[in-house]
């Protein structure tokens, strides 16, 4: 069971109704109620936000910092940016009339000198520092400024394609640091006279043209050598099986040779048979043949360790 709530005439009063529409926000045009209530939940979002919208603005602690005249922030709060801009000024008036910043250069270009700003403002001519150049550069050329164009005369110098005469200075004179120290006129005397140490030969003949005795006799040797043409000997011998055991402990043997010299100097060469088996037994024997020694119509062979027992037929080319 519910209680019911009774309302009766003698309850409300005009008075009662006045008093308490009073205290109600009138109404507004176009405006209504929002349908979101705003609790303490919601409060306690927006505080969190931060506490930027309650500072004032300004530059000490807790204030929010505003733009300055400028539209820059101020540079109290963010020191400037070290940005160089580099300018271009005709004269000091413009250059006095630059928006410009520290550490931004001035180029004059009435004055060929730069400039920068070492403290604002730009307009105090103090402000501004010039840039100045190295002392050693070069100031003038052979006596000349500004732009430079030298010749061959400005240096003493002959010109191209310039013909080489008698009177032309052609004989140099360094010192010890290869330095030109003076120059003079050529003299027959200092050319010298190929004539005393060449000679020549005809197209037609043995002939010469002698300047001196012993570079003639010289030349024509070797001239003559030429048309001597090397002879070729072949020689064909046996290495036998009779060793002679010498003192020093080597074994030696002789073999006759007609023809040969005791100035020849040969290439011993084996020469091997046509049977497989005999020519592989005369390759083992050739293995210890030590030395060939020739001599007037024979050789001489040496075996340092041990002698062969199979012949060995060989051939001896001269070149002589």
């Amino acid at each position: 069971m519910s209680e019911a709530i009774l309302v009766k005439s003698g309850n409300v009063t005009k008075g009662y109704v006045d008093t308490n529409l009073n205290t109600k926000v009138d109404k507004v045009a176009g405006k209504g109620l929002s349908t979101n209530d705003y609790d303490n939940e919601a409060k306690s979002s927006v505080d969190a936000l931060g506490t930027a919208s309650t500072c004032d603005t300004g530059t000490s602690e807790g204030n929010v910092p505003v733009i300055n005249a400028n539209g820059k922030i101020d540079t109290s709060i963010l020191p400037a940016l070290a940005i160089t801009d580099t300018f271009t000024a005709a004269n000091e008036s413009e250059m006095l009339a630059l928006s410009a910043d520290k550490g931004d250069v001035c180029i004059r270009t009435d004055l060929s000198k730069t400039y920068i700003l070492k403290q604002t403002p730009a307009s105090t001519l103090a402000n501004w520092a010039e840039i100045v150049s190295p002392a050693d550069a070069v100031q003038s050329v052979n006596n000349k400024t500004g732009v430079v164009t030298l010749n061959y005369s400005d240096v003493g110098a002959v010109g191209a394609n310039t013909a080489i005469t008698g009177a032309t200075k052609t004989k140099i004179t360094y010192d010890s640091k290869g330095l030109v120290t003076s120059g003079a006129d050529l003299s027959a005397s200092d050319i010298p006279d190929i004539s005393a140490t060449y000679e020549t030969k005809s197209n037609k003949s043995d002939s010469y043209t002698q300047s001196s005795s012993s570079t003639y006799a010289t030349s024509k040797a070797l001239v003559d050598g030429l048309a001597t043409k090397a002879a070729l000997a072949r020689f064909t011998a046996t290495i036998g099986t009779s060793w002679t055991e010498e003192s020093t402990g080597l074994y030696t043997q002789e073999v006759t040779i007609e023809g040969i010299s005791e100035t020849d100097t040969p290439t011993v060469d084996l020469v091997l048979s046509d049977n497989v088996t005999t020519a592989k037994a005369q390759m083992d024997a050739w293995a210890n043949i030590s030395r060939v020694t020739t001599s007037t119509g024979k050789i001489k062979v040496y075996c340092y360790d041990t002698y062969p027992t199979v012949s060995i037929p060989i051939q001896l080319i001269c070149i002589r």
